[in-house]
């Protein structure tokens, strides 16, 4: 995503150092965590943490978030579930007090299974990994790289320490730019979001599939909405991918109708040289990818497919946008119904 740069005259620049105010709250079952002061001395840069600030309401810098193509759900979700679950939330914010209407924020939601009694998932279980690699997604690959697999909590921490420190040398860059140019400095917003919600679950397969969502925007005409669905084995504790729920010599007739699929959704591309309607994800992703880093994109046979989850419609096989057409055609869910792939199930 592109970062907006906005100058204008800058002696007002030279006299800025940016205090910045905002809150953090942090909550296992609405159990708030203490303020924290945060500085940054590479340009006598003060950020304080309090509770005091609402939050940001900036309709210029976040203007649209590219909508699920499911608006209506494609599948309805059991919400009983939720009730099973203890959720972990975190609502991080950082105010910049040049302007009260930008700052970073960071918010999260995330259902547990089997919480112990602080709220948290078994270290370095399906569930446990699952939210580290999507937390890790919307990261630089600087910060990717030095991630390491935490309790929750740490892990959402440093998810916010990342990109709260990203958003503060970024606003460096732009401060110290407008300074060379003598031009003034109008700060920005960034605003990142995750949730892991449970939306269906088989007891007796030992199966259960949760809807993630995973939003940022860091400048530019638009943010980014990743949605898409990871079954995990509950019995194995482990993620499931394609030769978990079909059999392999079922795949080939799987990725055709995937295929046949494409081509005939409401969300198809009239462009097929651009985006063809293969299961295929063309061009490959990179390392640094997204979709390679939270595991939505899985290696089959040296070739990258979405990662199919189960519903209790059917498989679905989901592309983010710009895989399979343009942003505006939002989140592509191709779902094989029960009956199709019958046969073809393990």
């Amino acid at each position: 995503m592109k970062k907006a740069f906005y100058c204008v005259p800058a002696l007002l620049c030279m006299a800025l150092a940016i205090p910045v105010q905002g809150n953090r709250t942090y909550t296992h079952n609405h159990v708030a965590v203490a303020d924290t002061v945060v500085t940054d001395d590479s340009m006598d840069m003060e950020y304080t943490e309090d509770d005091d600030w609402a939050g940001t309401n900036d309709n210029t810098a976040i203007d649209s978030v590219a909508e699920d193509s499911d608006t209506d759900i494609f599948c309805p979700y059991n919400d009983e579930l939720l009730s099973e679950y203890s959720n972990k939330s975190a609502d991080f914010n950082l105010q910049n007090s040049t302007d009260a209407n930008q700052g970073v924020s960071f918010d999260a939601s995330l259902f547990v299974p089997n919480a112990d009694s602080k709220g948290e998932a078994k270290k370095g279980g399906a569930y446990s990994l699952m939210v580290s690699n999507i937390l890790t997604g919307t990261l630089d690959s600087i910060n990717a790289s030095k991630w390491k697999i935490n309790s929750l909590e740490k892990m959402l921490e440093a998810k916010w320490n990342a990109v709260k420190v990203g958003y503060q040398n970024d606003q460096n860059e732009t401060k110290a730019f407008c300074q060379k140019d003598g031009v003034e400095y109008n700060p920005t917003s960034y605003s990142y979001r995750t949730s892991v919600t449970p939306v269906w679950s088989w007891t007796n397969k030992g199966i259960t599939t949760y809807s993630i969502e995973d939003e940022c925007y860091t400048g530019g005409a638009h943010g980014m909405l990743f949605h898409y669905y990871f079954s995990i084995n509950t019995k194995e504790d482990r993620l499931m991918g394609l030769t978990d729920i079909f059999k392999p010599e079922a795949l080939s007739e799987v990725f055709k109708l995937v295929a046949e699929k494409l081509k005939t959704c409401p969300q198809a591309a009239q462009d097929q040289e651009t985006w063809p309607a293969i299961a295929e994800v063309v061009p490959a992703p990179s390392a640094d990818d997204y979709s390679v880093r939270t595991g939505q994109m899985e290696q089959y046979q040296g070739k990258w497919y979405p990662r199919p989850a189960v519903t209790e419609c059917g498989i679905v096989f989901t592309y983010p946008p710009y895989i399979k057409n343009c942003y505006a055609a939002g989140t592509i869910h191709i779902v094989l119904s029960n009956e199709e792939v019958k046969n073809w199930l393990k």
